[in-house]
């Protein structure tokens, strides 16, 4: 009899340690979701898509014929990690002809896959509308759309007219 007592126990330490492993398992998993998914109540973390934009300077109305921007090839840097990332934005007198990245590593493109598209995105609402005020972005990528209108804003900011100066306040390339 006290050999099956024996087996007896030995299954048991099994089945604790089982058991255990299953908990801590299970509470790994759920630490894991938590951290991913987003918090309801978090005022941070709203779930209505976001109005990007300040109020916009005087003289920023696109029907008027005055001048808006200094014409020109305008950057901004933002710094991925390491590594530096190149805005540019081409203007002419009163349209945003374009906006891209340049310089762009295939490693900073891997590490951050949302850039291009979220840029892309954020271009064409920005050429169709010919402002940055009430630009609407999805939360899937708010952040990468948040960095890259804060960009955005302070290149135009560099290529907008200045009234107490004939030149641009950026570099022109």
């Amino acid at each position: 009899m006290s050999s099956n007592t024996k087996i007896v126990v030995l299954r048991s330490k099994e089945l604790v340690y089982a058991l255990v492993l299953l908990i801590v398992s299970v509470l790994i998993i759920m630490v894991a979701v938590s951290l991913f998914m987003p918090s309801e109540n978090n005022p941070a973390a709203p779930s209505a898509p976001q109005n990007i934009g300040e109020e916009a300077p005087s003289g920023t109305d696109t029907t008027s014929f005055q001048e808006l921007y200094v014409p020109g090839i305008y950057s901004s840097t933002l710094q991925l990690g390491n590594s530096n990332v190149e805005l540019q934005i081409t203007v002419d007198k009163n349209h945003i002809n374009s906006i891209s990245l340049a310089n762009i590593d295939e490693s900073i493109a891997t590490l951050y896959p949302l850039m291009r598209p979220t840029l892309d995105e954020l271009s064409a609402a920005i050429l169709a509308e010919q402002s940055i005020e009430n630009i609407n972005y999805a939360d899937e990528n708010r952040y990468t759309s948040m960095l890259l209108m804060r960009a955005i804003s302070e290149t135009l900011d560099k290529a907008r007219v200045s009234e107490n100066a004939d030149s641009p306040a950026g570099t022109i390339y």
